[in-house]
């Protein structure tokens, strides 16, 4: 199985280290140290008094220092270069020949050696529902759901994911080959279709999880649709496949295809329908007799000509046209037996009964009954007999886009579902409605169980629930990661020519607000939308309103609430016909004690609303200035709601000047990791402490139901960054900053754009500008971190600077691909994310295809670098097939998170530890299902000899409505009571030692005596 990431490792000693420039000295010539030098940089960083110099506006000293940055390495060049490849040899070839033994001179590595580590990169976890109709199984315990690469079966009582399985795709497959359909085998119920864009087919026993290493290959180059059913003929029953495909010469087709399991090579094909445009669905019905399907704004249907066939390169296939207003969204058939036949054709009189309701892109749904025999009732010159009209029902409530719709089991209702986030039963006997609203995203799928007494129904959201038909109350629910993911391919809706929203030019994927609560490691925190597709053409700015708790630890979704004003109600547009725009959340921070949650939203109007105005662009810009909102919340977590509660909010926290009352952007926003603070910077070129202090109320203290003091958040500091004249009235605002404490929150490193590289080292404490330097960044700032006494900028140019020693480690310039973005897609696509457990730092940079034509975001990757502090030289380099949104330290383990426009977290770690994500794995796969089998072995005991061993028998232990009369200090435990500790699972599941530890000492420990009466 070939993997979708290709790996490269940097090797030993390639590149000679950028040479240390001499060390700082003192007024009175001595070198400058920190304080706690002995005890490792960990102890503290106090910058020396002996560096005051002069005062820069603040109350306090400063020093400005010039630094001289070293001959950037070209990491391009870099690893194209024929020695990092022997060396990589090289350094493979020693690892392989260490002899054995306790010869610490042999096993001892090289210094060299030592700062090199194994680094590797797990299977990811989550992923993005395929846009198909979720699969119940027969008795409906279970529900098959299809992730992009992957078959994932949930139990229908409980949501837990039960099995997944992965089938191998072919390694020559292109980037984004995905699930395209899935079904039910009608033969087997154990087994499930599963076909993939790149024409791939396999039988799959969703049962044991066996057969996805097996598949057959279509004769076309493409997949688009897939149904299954089952068919008899020559006293033989097997499974027939349709797809759609493309066509290699040009066109599409239906094929129909048996393909067999003893000899693949010899599965009979037929090409039944051939069309020059593309056929989006294909359904089946009364065991292949009649094939329905859609093409744009056309119905085909087709019936079987004779079922006399020995094979199914026999099969023969005849079909009808129908033409609708609009391009077709959704179909869905139900056939009926037929119990008169009057007025029909006598080749007509045994054909079943065929309903087909249609949706459009307009969203108006059609019913069309009986539609097979009044097509097949047309004469040569197309009239129809008399009395037969083929004008379909007509019902319209959507507003927009039909995305599914299904006939209920015994055909009296309709459901149907958008994007007005509302399920809505059709009764047809008398024309009523019946609606379920306030779903959280658009309805994309719907699904009737086999009974008919659920619904399931997947959402835009990449979640999924089992509704029941009665109450309409949902008895399952699955949800997975909802950030941000990359559109598979253009939908059908987008033909439309709808108002225009604001989009990214030039092109981006924005990236996901992501980090880890520090009190519980296993607890992720996204940022996310309610709509996460991302359009590979014109990317829309799409909003992100809520908040998201995932476990990686379960791989399961905990909770979402809102973090700004939302619009989930029927009607999300304006008079106007414009969608209602929401805040986007652009930061988010946690508190070093999990208990404080700092976020930064903003919204801007969009352009449209000032059309009437007529301003010209730059009188458009101004205009949006001045009505555009910035907030800095703070939450603070709530134990007993379990939701994050809005304490403070601080409206626009940051000017576009000195002078000006207008919201400001901001750039960067921190978090102290050793005191209750945070930093934010912004367009006026200003760095703000933020920390909190007790409320009062006419000078009382206000306190909590539990006795603690409720307290607000203010500003502490305001530092400025450059002279505030220079900006006064002159427009030139910053357009990039970056704001970092160090590891014990000595220091803030605070910078905004400019030409010199200027960056500034400020006391938290105090506010006083402490140290300044020069060449610490070229072009505009992306990010900056902390990592020990070095300060990592990432610009055009990747700096690694010794705050202490006031040198560089090294720097690396970017490559031509990254270091040529606009402003923007620097600031929503590359990353940087520190490890202070491994002591590296990681860098996530995207790559653009420099191929013709109409640029897209399909073409585009990610690359991610980890790099240790010491050495220039990657210790890991990984090509990801889509674009990183999120990059973020693990904590839980020496490593990184990342997250893709593919919705799956990847955990990149060194060998031999463990990630949190390694138990986010089905109940299959930690064998919680699977009961040992007792040991077969014979009976030493006749019944006799049991009988009188009775009264050897150990005395059972007292209950609570008994009495010891013997008083044991030792009581008994059972196997059983063990067994609930120890049988959970494999080893790599099993809870930490030192809580086993305690589990087994209770049992143990004695209980106290009875005491008399």
């Amino acid at each position: 199985m070939a993997s979708p990431l290709k790996r490269k490792r940097g090797p030993v000693e390639v590149l000679d280290t950028p040479k240390r420039s001499k060390s700082v000295k003192d007024q009175s010539g001595n070198p400058l140290r920190p304080a706690g030098e002995k005890a490792g940089w960990g102890a503290a960083f106090n910058p020396p008094q002996e560096l005051v110099v002069t005062t820069n506006g603040v109350n306090g000293n400063h020093s400005h220092r010039t630094s001289e940055s070293p001959e950037a390495v070209d990491y391009e060049a870099y690893v194209q270069d024929e020695k990092y490849k022997d060396a990589l040899e090289q350094r493979e070839k020693s690892s392989k020949n260490v002899p054995q033994g306790n010869n610490n001179k042999t096993l001892a590595k090289s210094e060299e050696q030592k700062a090199i580590e194994l680094w590797k990169l797990s299977e990811p976890i989550g992923g993005r529902m395929a846009n198909a109709d979720p699969v119940f199984s027969r008795d409906e315990k279970f529900l098959i759901v299809a992730n992009r690469k992957t078959i994932n079966v949930y139990s229908t009582s409980n949501s837990l994911l039960t099995r997944s399985i992965k089938p191998n795709i072919n390694p020559e497959a292109p980037r984004y080959t995905r699930i395209v359909a899935y079904c039910l085998s009608p033969t087997d119920p154990n087994i499930v279709w599963v076909a993939f864009s790149d024409g791939s087919v396999f039988r799959i026993d969703w049962t044991i999880g066996t057969g996805e290493t097996d598949y057959w290959m279509i004769s076309s180059t493409d997949c688009i649709h897939m149904t299954v059913t089952s068919m008899e003929s020559a006293g033989r029953r097997r499974d027939v496949v349709f797809t759609t495909e493309s066509k290699k010469d040009g066109g599409f087709r239906i094929t129909a295809q048996e393909l067999s399991i003893e000899t693949p090579s010899e599965s009979p094909t037929r090409t039944i329908y051939t069309t020059p445009n593309r056929m989006q669905f294909l359904k089946s019905a009364k065991e292949g007799s009649v094939i329905v399907a859609a093409s744009g704004n056309r119905v085909l249907v087709g019936r079987l000509r004779s079922t006399d066939y020995d094979t199914i390169a026999n099969i023969r296939y005849e079909f009808r046209v129908f033409e609708s207003t609009e391009a077709i969204k959704c179909l869905d058939v139900r056939a009926s037996n037929r119990t008169e036949s009057e007025g029909l054709k006598k080749s007509l009189k045994k054909s079943p009964i065929v309903d087909v309701v249609v949706g459009d892109i307009r969203g108006v749904l059609f019913v069309h009954h009986d539609l097979l025999a009044k097509l097949f009732s047309q004469q040569a010159d197309g009239k129809l007999p008399p009395g037969i009209s083929m004008v379909p029902r007509k019902l319209h409530w959507h507003r927009e886009v039909v995305h599914t719709v299904k006939w209920s089991l015994d055909g009296n209702y309709i459901i149907s579902g958008g994007t007005e986030t509302v399920l809505v039963l059709w009764q047809l006997d008398t024309g009523k409605q019946q609606f379920l609203p306030h779903m959280s995203a658009t309805i994309q799928n719907v699904v009737v169980s086999p009974t008919g007494t659920s619904y399931a129904i997947q959402l835009a959201d990449n979640s999924a629930m089992i509704l029941s038909t009665a109450e309409l109350e949902p008895t399952a629910n699955i949800a997975g990661i909802q950030a941000s993911v990359l559109e598979s391919e253009e939908p059908l809706e987008a033909q439309i020519q709808k108002i225009e929203e604001p989009s990214w030019q030039p092109l981006l994927v924005q990236r996901t607000p992501a980090l880890i609560n520090p009190t519980d490691l296993s607890k992720l925190l996204l940022v996310v939308g309610q709509q996460q597709e991302v359009s590979a053409t014109k990317p829309l700015v799409m909003s992100n309103p809520f908040l998201q708790t995932f476990d990686l630890g379960s791989g399961h979704n905990i909770s979402r609430q809102a973090f700004t004003r939302t619009s989930i109600t029927n009607i999300d547009a304006a008079p106007s016909a414009h969608r209602i725009s929401e805040p986007r959340v652009t930061h988010m921070k946690i508190s070093h004690d999990g208990k404080w949650l700092a976020t930064v939203d903003e919204w801007t109007p969009p352009a449209r609303e000032y059309d009437f105005l007529k301003h010209r662009s730059s009188s458009l810009a101004i205009e949006q200035q001045h009505r555009r909102e910035v907030f800095l919340k703070f939450w603070q977590w709530n134990h007993e709601t379990g939701l994050w509660e809005l304490v403070s909010r601080i409206d626009s926290p940051h000017s576009l000047g000195p002078d000006s009352g207008d919201a400001g952007r901001i750039f960067a926003l921190a978090s102290d990791p050793s005191s209750l603070r945070f930093s934010t910077t912004g367009e006026d070129g200003i760095v703000r402490t933020w920390t909190t202090k007790t409320r009062k109320r006419d000078g009382v203290v206000v306190r909590a139901k539990d006795g603690s003091a409720y307290k607000n958040w203010h500003c502490q500091h305001a530092v400025c960054l450059g002279k505030p004249e220079l900006l006064d009235g002159t427009g030139n605002f910053p357009t990039s900053g970056s704001v970092a404490f160090s590891e014990d929150g000595s220091v803030l490193a605070a910078a905004c754009d400019n030409e010199d590289g200027l960056l500034h080292l400020l006391d938290p404490d105090s506010g006083v500008e402490r140290l300044s330097h020069t060449g610490l960044f070229e072009g505009a700032i992306v990010g900056m971190e902390f990592l020990g006494q070095d300060l990592i900028v990432l610009s055009n140019k990747l700096f690694v600077f010794d705050i202490v020693s006031e040198d560089f480690r090294f720097a690396i310039k970017l490559a031509k691909s990254p270091a040529s973005l606009s402003l923007n897609q620097k600031q929503e696509m590359m990353h940087l994310a520190v490890d202070q457990r491994s002591r590296t730092f990681a860098v996530a940079l995207p790559k653009f295809s420099s191929q013709p034509g109409k640029p897209s975001l399909w073409a585009a990757r990610s690359e991610l670098t980890v790099f240790h502090h010491d050495s220039p030289e990657p210790q890991l380099t990984e090509q990801f097939p889509t674009i990183v949104t999120a990059l973020l330290p693990a904590i839980s383990s020496e490593g990184y998170m990342v997250l893709d426009t593919a919705a799956e977290i990847h955990t990149v770690m060194k060998k031999g530890s463990q990630a949190v994500t390694a138990l986010a794995q089905s109940t299959s796969a930690l064998e919680l299902d699977t009961v040992p089998d007792e040991p077969a072995g014979e009976n030493l005991l006749e019944e006799e000899d049991v009988e009188e061993m009775e009264d050897y028998l150990p005395t059972p232990a007292a209950t609570q409505d008994g009495v010891d009369e013997d008083n044991s200090e030792h009581p008994v435990v059972s196997q059983q009571q063990l067994s609930e500790i120890f049988d959970i699972g494999p080893s790599f599941a099993l809870p930490p030692m030192e809580e086993m530890f305690y589990q087994v000492a209770d049992l143990f420990l004695s209980k106290p005596l009875a005491q008399s009466v």
